[in-house]
This record gives structure tokens, C-alpha cells and sequence, in this order.
């Protein structure tokens, strides 16, 4: 199973805090962490972690903060494409901080001017990839292969965390859309969601509702999924877990309601643990 990743990589330094700081104030966290983050990137390793092969491909760029994405990419076995000026610091890096106590996350970050300064590369990419897993970003490299996927007959999976300018051209060549409350597609209006999103092209549309239910519509029917509950310390990171492992569980062959369902207890076992990678260190050795 190889799944191809397309779009964002970050550095996320994580404070867990018991309240939320005041202004000109001193806080001190009870847990810290440092890791790589970004949608496609927490879903890529989320999918290597589960079994998939996978490959990357995003912005890098220059600088230290780069350069630790790079080894904790390697550290994980996942093998990557990076598409930036190798000279110019791209990488978004964010501070976020966790109250567990008051189910909140704030999220401060920068965002540099970033821009694909390879060639994109052509369909041939493809070959042997069962999934291709769009999380929105780098349209220049998602839509073109995309739309080559799609002629191949291989899923392409969107994360569609919220409405871009140039989601109209990736949608109308991706499979599965499994998109957040807070996508809302032009025009909606008050017709329903998942019909609104599959009348832009994919024949499986789903909404995520971080702990409450799922829903999901597709040719073969429609359906509603409980994700388990748990004691959540931190949801950080939670859905980009969800569709990486949704991409492992489709391209292991399981029908979308499973796969959505195994997705969802994987997710929901992430939120016990601070960061988006302690969970993969308490996963019981195969």
C-alpha cells in the first residue's frame, strides 16, 4: 500500500498549560514538546505509522527548523519531495498552547511567503501509488496530479479543512472529500453539505465533527459514525490523524464506513497523549 502526501509541512512547539496566560504575564507549562507539523505531513506519518508506505511532497526550504522537520521525516521513515527554494526559509512555525482542563488549543503562527520553485513533476509519480491524499494546500502540484490520478483510476482523498481560492479546481478531481464543519463551499446556501460537496465532483463526501459524529455520503448509501470517546488531553493534530489514517484503511481495501470508523478510533486514541507523536510511541510493537 503507497499512499503520495501533497501540501503542508510546519514546526509546532506545543506548551500544555493549566490556564491560558495573561497578557505581559509568566506561565509555566506542565508538559512541552517540539515536532514537525502541518495537515499532510501529521498524515503522512500517521499512515507510515500504521503500515503505508508513503511519500511527501511539500515545502521545506532553508533554516534549523527546516532542517529538524527533515530528521524527524527520516526518523519515521518517510521519504519526501521538497518543492521550495532550498536558499529561502519557507516553513511556517507555530507556538500552541493546550489547556487540557478547558478543552481549548491557541494557535500563533507565521506564515512566510511560500512558492513551488521545482518543476512539477509528471504522472509518473504515480506509478504504484494506491491513494493520493490532498490536504488542500500547493495547488500547483495537487491539481495537475490530481487530475492525472483520477484518469488512473487511483482515490484521491482531500482534506478539506476550509475553503481556498483554488479549492473549486482541486474538488472537481478528488474522490473523497472528507471535510470539517467549517467548510463550506460557495453558494451552499442551506442545501446540504455532503450534497453540495459531491455535486463538485467526488462521489464520497464526509464531515468530520471533531468528538461528535460523522457523517458520510456515497453511491452505495449513507451513514452516521460515533467516534469513540475519551479522556482528550490534547486534539492537536486530530484530524490530520484522522485522514492519514483513512488513506491507510482505503488503501487497504476497506469500504468507507470502515475505514472511517477505524480512522476515527485512531484519532480519538491520539487525543489521549500531549503532541501528535506520543501516540505512536505507545502503540504496542507489531
Amino acid at each position: 500500500m503507497t499512499i503520495l502526501a501533497i501540501g503542508r509541512a510546519t514546526f509546532d512547539l506545543g506548551y500544555a498549560c493549566p490556564s491560558f496566560p495573561v497578557e505581559d504575564g509568566k506561565l509555566s507549562a506542565t508538559h512541552f514538546w517540539a515536532s514537525a507539523g502541518g495537515s499532510a505531513l501529521n498524515g503522512a506519518i500517521t499512515a507510515r505509522a500504521l503500515g503505508s508506505e508513503v511519500r511527501l511532497s511539500t515545502l521545506l526550504g532553508a533554516g534549523s527548523f527546516a532542517d529538524a522537520v527533515r530528521g524527524e521525516l527520516a526518523q519515521y521513515g518517510v521519504p519526501f519531495e521538497d518543492f521550495a527554494d532550498p536558499a529561502v526559509e519557507v516553513l511556517p512555525v507555530s507556538s500552541i498552547i493546550v489547556v487540557p482542563d478547558g478543552g481549548t488549543r491557541t494557535i500563533i503562527d507565521q506564515q512566510p511567503p511560500q512558492a513551488v520553485a521545482r518543476a512539477v513533476p509528471d504522472a509518473g509519480c504515480l506509478d504504484g501509488v494506491d491513494v493520493l491524499y490532498c490536504d488542500g494546500f500547493l495547488p500547483e502540484i495537487a491539481v495537475p496530479l490530481a487530475r492525472a490520478a483520477r484518469e488512473r483510476g487511483i482515490p484521491v482523498v482531500l482534506d478539506g479543512g476550509s475553503w481556498k481560492p483554488w479549492t473549486g479546481d482541486l474538488i472537481a478531481h478528488v474522490d473523497h472529500a472528507v471535510v470539517s464543519e467549517r467548510f463550506h463551499p460557495p453558494g451552499q446556501g442551506g442545501a446540504d453539505i455532503l450534497d453540495a460537496v459531491r455535486a463538485l465532483g467526488p462521489s464520497v463526501a464526509a464531515i468530520t465533527r471533531g468528538p461528535g459524529p460523522i457523517s458520510w455520503k456515497a453511491d452505495t448509501g449513507r451513514g452516521e459514525i460515533a467516534p469513540p470517546q475519551v479522556d482528550a488531553v490534547d486534539t492537536l493534530g486530530a484530524g490530520d490523524v484522522f485522514h492519514g489514517a483513512y488513506c491507510h484503511f482505503l488503501a487497504a481495501g476497506e469500504n468507507v464506513a470502515d475505514a472511517l470508523t477505524h480512522a476515527a478510533e485512531v484519532a480519538a486514541e491520539s487525543c489521549r497523549y500531549y503532541g501528535t507523536r506520543a501516540w505512536i510511541e505507545a502503540r504496542p510493537a507489531a
